[in-house]
């Protein structure tokens, strides 16, 4: 399910899942992707962080699975990103050392 989050002139953005979301639009239609997809960093444990024990949990939704299917998931949403972008469309992803290669 696609919400819209906000508008304006010429911009949308909407809070949905990112795969189903992008299975709307034509091949070749979009000039530019900005991605910020999960780090994978939460393991659930604590960390000491200001001299308290704090969370490393962020959410369900950045616990790994294992790097081979961490690679997968990446593999399979810059493809899906690859078929909408135009020929000289560009993406932008914000990652970390730990999963960004």
């Amino acid at each position: 399910m696609q919400k819209l989050y906000y508008k304006k002139l010429r911009f949308e953005l909407y809070q949905a899942d990112f795969l189903e979301f992008l299975k709307e639009f034509p091949e070749n239609s979009i000039d530019m992707v900005f991605a910020d997809p999960p780090y994978f960093l939460s393991s659930g444990t604590f960390t000491c962080q200001n001299g308290k024990m704090v969370s490393v949990k962020k959410g369900d939704w950045d616990l790994s699975n294992g790097l081979k299917k961490n690679f997968e998931f990446h593999l399979e949403w810059i493809k899906a990103v690859r078929k909408i972008l135009k020929p000289n469309g560009t993406i932008w992803i914000s990652g970390t050392y730990h999963s960004i290669y």
